[in-house]
């Protein structure tokens, strides 16, 4: 499946690949690719660490404790989110996790999200 992406969001899947690492549009970005919506929030995973990341784009921002780099690209109003591949521990509240550690894999990633879109990927060119 191909989908029109914009020029911006091709480049970072590239950059990524160019530098050997995974990278995959995902959640709401690819319902609305499918549904044929303007995607206005782009999320990606990777399994490249924050710093890595910031290797590849020292322009990034990073400030939290769940591994996702924000990107701020001209012509878009939201800032683009890279997040490394997590895994999630434990659930007390029943709500979020106890424990969130980097994840080795897309699926281990994708585990962790509920069972609607956002478990869905896209790497530019299947999902």
């Amino acid at each position: 499946m191909q989908f029109n992406l914009p020029d911006e969001v091709k480049k970072i899947l590239s950059d990524f690949k160019k530098n050997k690492y995974e990278i995959y549009v995902v959640g709401g970005a690819v319902r609305d690719l499918l549904m044929g919506k303007i995607v206005y929030d782009w999320d990606f995973t990777t399994n490249a660490t924050p710093e890595q990341i910031l290797e590849i784009y020292p322009d990034g921002f990073y400030d939290n404790s769940f591994g996702t780099v924000g990107l701020s690209v001209e012509g878009f109003d939201e800032p683009f989110e890279i997040t490394t591949y997590r895994a999630e521990h434990g659930y007390s509240d029943n709500r979020r996790p106890d424990i969130v550690t980097w994840g080795k894999t897309l699926e281990e990633d994708l585990k962790r999200r509920d069972f609607t879109i956002n478990a869905f990927a896209y790497d530019g060119e299947r999902c």
